[in-house]
């Protein structure tokens, strides 16, 4: 690496790329790399505030300082709403990172990189013809905000996207928006709830993809206070978090970084890539896996498949008498004695699963943890058989709906956060702001909206436990203690599902105030499957912990990761659950992969990916009858053909020295 310096220009010249910078020029950076991919990207980012916006109102020269290894860039600046702030590149041989911190005291609403606005900018000043202008200006047209930003000026053509969704699209042009989110929508090219959240990765490419260059997301533990990672497109680009203003300044603040780097040709190897500096930044923790319990490995079968082959689910989905799943009677057919038909019928064919997944719904509808006893007469028993039949026995647990559908009964209302809808409001930025003529303060306009009723696809809960509260925490250890202890139930472990289902309103505030501020976003979930975690293992050693959180943030709190609901008619799924498996190999290393099965789109596909999941994954099968949507009855050849490959994962095991 070596720095050069030509009149008012400076250049970082690395091992793959170089960064330019110009005085006359002096809000942006060139950054190139060997395939001619890169950015012009705009060195002041605007951080808004939940009161206002951030405009840029001078930048100084680069302070440069050169260190063995790197060369930092720290362009030093004034805003409208900062103090002071600090925009930092650190060019290392074959990585930019970059990030910012600011001075002052504020609530954070919108973090963006690379994107920002400029006082005194003169666009701002242009007139906008109003089209079809009525009185008070109600039904003009207003210019778009995005035209009065400063973008970033793309070298590339296309965005890659890490979002797992249901119809596997990846690839974004260049002028498009993306998300990837922790608060997933099932809107979102057929939903982005399957993983939540996906790994926070972009890859600007060139048309051919044969070239890729990250913008990926470093976030320091702690630091992950956002609800998702949006890449911003249009004539120029951006990136933003989106804080909602749960965070909190007094004194000083430092933004998450960007990692930029290239890779060619090889998208996951990009992902590995970005990893490795997650690692080296201390923003993933790393854990052991060479000693789990062999038992993580085995072929399991999750009963929620079979479960809606008999219920009216799709039968009134496809007719048309409800779009969504709040008339089905799906989790009626989640009883004891229906499990126990199911493992009778696979056992008569020579197919034994070592892990059982009890789904949805075990439990009391009003109480998620307890068991309901009309359902479940003795779930304990029904546990303790099927240990003595070298089985294990998974729960499965929507962890968020556990708080939200205990309200009142078994968790006082003290140990809740719920939503004030005095600050239930959406920021906007006001355009006419814009306009000089209208004299008006550049801020955001607060828009107040009423809280929705709660739907089972979109969970609007008023209240939701506080899985901050001590009183709380505590009795969700009492209940997990419980639940995987040889004094209660001496069940195996948990499966989670929902998790994009978490608290996700501006005014949602604890009923019992506290000093520490309230975890938001991702932090937030984090904390919660992290109390299930910890406390499991203190029960139960080798208690399984199944999660669908493809994020490496959460490689610390889960053991197995679940590949998730498929929700497509494509004839094979094995190419968006082999991208699946490829993503959840690396973000978690070593843990064990549920390769899931729900809903196949026909028998055809259900064969073909049986055969394919050990390459991946654990096998495993959702169904005993046959496949749910296409109502196609299984044949005694599948039985035989599904228990040869079992067979023969668990003779691929033999040899690991694991325990049992």
């Amino acid at each position: 690496m070596k720095l050069v310096k030509r009149g008012d220009e400076l250049a970082v010249q690395a091992d793959t790329y170089e960064l330019k910078h110009c005085m006359s020029d002096g809000l942006f950076v060139d950054l190139v790399f060997g395939s001619g991919v890169g950015a012009k990207l705009f060195i002041a980012s605007g951080c808004d505030r939940d009161d206002g916006i951030d405009e840029v109102i001078e930048l100084a020269a680069p302070r440069i300082e050169e260190r063995a290894d790197r060369i930092l860039l720290t362009f030093s600046g004034r805003t409208t709403l900062w103090e002071k702030v600090e925009y930092v590149f650190e060019c290392r041989p074959t990585t930019v990172l970059y990030g910012y911190t600011v001075y002052g005291k504020g609530s954070l609403e919108e973090v963006r990189f690379f994107e920002g606005f400029r006082q005194n900018d003169p666009r701002m000043d242009q007139y906008f013809y109003p089209y079809f202008c009525g009185p008070k200006r109600e039904m003009a047209y207003h210019r778009p905000v995005k035209e009065f930003m400063t973008s970033s000026e793309p070298r590339f053509d296309q965005i890659f996207s890490f979002c797992i969704n249901s119809s596997d699209k990846k690839i974004f042009q260049y002028y498009e928006s993306c998300n990837i989110r922790v608060n997933g929508d099932r809107h979102y090219f057929g939903g982005d709830w399957l993983a939540t959240p996906s790994p926070f990765l972009y890859l600007m490419g060139n048309k051919k993809g044969s070239s890729w260059v990250s913008l990926g997301l470093a976030a320091q533990p702690g630091q992950n206070r956002f609800m998702g990672y949006q890449y911003v497109g249009g004539e120029g680009f951006g990136l933003a978090l989106d804080y909602m203003g749960q965070t909190r300044i007094a004194g000083s603040w430092a933004s998450p970084r960007i990692v930029i780097q290239e890779t060619v040709r090889d998208e996951y190897v990009a992902l590995d890539r970005y990893l490795d500096v997650l690692r080296d930044t201390g923003c993933m923790k790393d854990v052991d896996r060479r000693d789990i319990p062999l038992w993580w490995r085995k072929p399991i079968f999750g009963g929620w498949g079979e479960q809606v082959f008999h219920s009216n689910r799709w039968d009134n989905f496809f007719s048309g008498q409800h779009n969504d799943w709040s008339h089905d009677n799906v989790d009626r057919f989640c009883t004891q004695a229906a499990y126990e038909e199911m493992l009778a019928t696979l056992e008569s064919k020579g197919i034994n699963p070592t892990i059982l997944i009890i789904d949805n719904r075990w439990f009391q509808n009003k109480a998620h943890l307890d068991v309901d006893t009309d359902l479940w007469p003795d779930l304990k028993g029904f546990i303790a058989a099927q240990h003595q039949k070298g089985r294990k026995v998974i729960l499965w647990v929507s962890p968020w709906g556990v708080s939200m559908c205990s309200k009142g009964k078994d968790v006082p209302i003290a140990e809740h956060m719920f939503v004030n809808e005095d600050k239930l409001y959406d920021l906007e930025l006001d355009t006419d702001v814009f306009y000089a003529a209208c004299k008006r303060e550049h801020k955001k306009v607060r828009r107040y909206y009423p809280l929705p009723e709660p739907t089972l696809t979109d969970a609007n809960w008023r209240y939701v436990a506080d899985p901050q509260n001590p009183a709380y925490v505590d009795r969700l250890k009492k209940k997990i203690a419980y639940l995987l202890g040889e004094d209660g139930l001496n069940a195996d472990g948990f499966e989670f599902d929902y998790t994009h289902f978490l608290p996700k309103y501006r005014g949602t505030t604890p009923v019992t105030p506290r000093e520490e501020e309230t975890l938001w976003g991702v932090e937030a979930l984090h904390h919660l499957i992290g109390i299930y975690h910890r406390e499991s293992k203190v029960v139960k050693k080798d208690a399984l912990i199944i999660s669908h959180t493809f994020n490496p943030y959460f490689n610390d709190v889960i053991d197995m990761l679940r590949l998730q609901d498929i929700y497509t008619d494509r004839k094979s799924i094995v190419p968006q659950m082999e991208h699946r498996a490829k993503i959840a190999h690396r973000v978690a290393p070593g843990c064990a992969v549920h390769t899931d099965q729900h809903p196949m789109p026909s028998l055809e596909a259900w064969r073909e990916f049986a055969k394919f999941q050990p390459s991946i994954g654990n096998p495993c099968t959702y169904y005993v009858t046959g496949i749910e949507t296409t109502k196609e009855l299984f044949e005694d050849a599948d039985f035989e053909m599904l228990k040869e490959i079992w067979e023969a994962h668990e003779r691929s095991l033999v040899g690991d020295r694991r325990d049992e």
